[in-house]
């Protein structure tokens, strides 16, 4: 019997260290992890007795605040669907999102915390989180929000030469004022108003021809030799075909690019070599996390591997026209599209501006830096050059605007199935000193030309005129 109690005592000891262990684990080792997870309502049950500092934009409008109520706090957010899902929510009973997640702990004040800040912490006392302020401009915000409303996608606009995010659209959206109400129809709708489509994944189509001209430019080719495009082509046994059986005729790369000729991509990516393909693309962050407040899935070469170490020769043919199994985010095309704007260079991007504590002490202010580098000054010029003729004689003239040079690339994307491609539209502009970089994408909206090039085309009037 002695036995067999010291057998269960033994056990008890070792269930009791066991459990200590992992209460020591989850707590002191995996605490941050826990606190930052969206799941883990810790964060927003702190709103008991920390009043959530504000979200503005960059011109100091308001984009999220809490307000009191008959001594009840409530997130207010006066822009209504404007910036969902990017702001995102912050509730006891559905926990948080977006924004309102990635930033809770300026938001709540326990990031760098002041000393007073601490010192209320630590006493469980009532006190303010920190204000933030954004990159966005609510204008310009607005001008992209209209013009996707009702279809769905994303449009986004950034600032070439900091990485600064202008305007982060996602449609369809939501009104966060009248979460609590909506909850059913918001959480089980099909198109998705919870999802950030712009850091959803979409095959590129035509728009990914920026990225294999890396490639064509690093290899023997002449870009000044003509092609006859004849309307289709046989690489390896696969039919290469253009878009409507078009046929382009005789074309330099510049007017391939314009005129958005696949068989030229495909023919001359092939000749290039799955070594300076694939090396392209990862110069442009393909297969690589970008450097950001909130989380976006890398983008793909193919399925298998983000970027694989090789690539059969029909995969690599469909891959340098945007086809196959890539995949890319409209926020990472529009980044892949700053890098051309910026000379070669990819500056790391960014939505925080400035973190200001209650007494508006500046806590934190973004420093630009760049995150990769794609293309050499002289790559990026004859790029640009490309993109300038297909606003100018190509694909991409619908984008076009009176006063100002567009440098623009268009694309339309078959999702597979019966059907409509999607719609998109990279561009920038000045295209000689480049000031705002904007990317759009139509889902099923049938060519960029036609349904995104005039959301991109408002965008980028909009920031211009504002004297971007």
């Amino acid at each position: 019997m002695m036995r067999g109690l010291r057998q269960v005592a033994l056990g008890f000891a070792l269930s009791f260290i066991l459990l200590s262990l992992g209460l020591v684990y989850w707590q002191v080792v995996k605490s941050d992890v826990l606190l930052h997870n969206p799941a883990n309502r810790r964060l927003v049950m702190m709103e008991g007795r920390v009043q959530r500092g504000g979200i503005f934009d960059r011109n100091g409008e308001v984009l999220a605040q809490t307000k009191k109520n008959n001594g009840k706090s409530e997130r207010i957010y006066p822009k209504g669907e404007t910036f969902e899902p990017l702001l995102g929510y912050a509730t006891v009973t559905h926990g948080s999102t977006g924004l309102e997640a990635g930033l809770a702990d300026w938001l709540l004040g326990i990031k760098s915390a002041t000393p007073t800040q601490e010192l209320q912490q630590t006493f469980d006392l009532p006190r303010a989180g920190d204000d933030v302020v954004l990159t966005l401009d609510s204008r310009l915000q607005q001008t992209a929000y209209e013009g996707l409303k009702g279809k769905a996608g994303a449009a986004v606009a950034l600032e070439p030469r900091t990485g600064a995010v202008l305007a982060l659209v996602s449609q369809p959206s939501f009104n966060p004022n009248k979460l609590e109400e909506d909850w059913s129809a918001i959480s089980k709708s099909k198109n998705g108003p919870l999802l950030n489509h712009a850091f959803a994944l979409f095959p590129p189509g035509s728009t990914m021809k920026v990225v294999t001209s890396a490639a064509l430019l690093r290899s023997s080719l002449n870009v000044t030799d003509l092609y006859n495009c004849t309307g289709s082509t046989v690489i390896n046994g696969q039919i290469i075909r253009e878009q409507n059986d078009r046929a382009h005729g005789w074309v330099n790369y510049n007017m391939a690019l314009a005129d958005s000729c696949n068989t030229y991509f495909a023919t001359y990516g092939v000749q290039a070599g799955e070594e300076k393909f694939l090396a392209a693309a990862k110069g442009f962050g393909f297969g690589q996390q970008i450097p950001f407040e909130l989380y976006i899935p890398p983008s793909q070469i193919t399925n298998a591997a983000s970027v694989p170490k090789q690539l059969d020769r029909n995969v690599l043919a469909a891959s340098t026209f945007g086809q196959g199994e890539v995949l890319v985010s409209p926020f990472h095309m529009a980044l892949i599209t700053s890098g051309i704007a910026n000379g070669g260079v990819i500056m790391a991007p960014h939505l925080v501006e400035r973190v200001l504590d209650s007494e508006q002490n500046i806590l934190y202010k973004n420093q630009a830096r760049p995150w990769l580098t794609a293309l050499s000054r002289e790559e990026a010029d004859k790029v640009t050059s490309a993109m300038i003729t297909a606003v100018n004689d190509g694909t991409a003239i619908p984008g076009a605007l009176p006063n100002a040079q567009v440098a623009a690339k268009t694309g339309s994307a078959e999702p597979g199935g019966n059907v409509p491609t999607h719609a998109w539209y990279i561009a920038f502009a000045p295209a000689d000193k480049p000031r705002i970089v904007v990317a759009v994408l139509v889902e099923h909206g049938g060519t960029g030309g036609g349904a995104a090039a005039p959301i991109a085309q408002a965008m980028i009037a909009q920031a211009l005129s504002e004297g971007r």
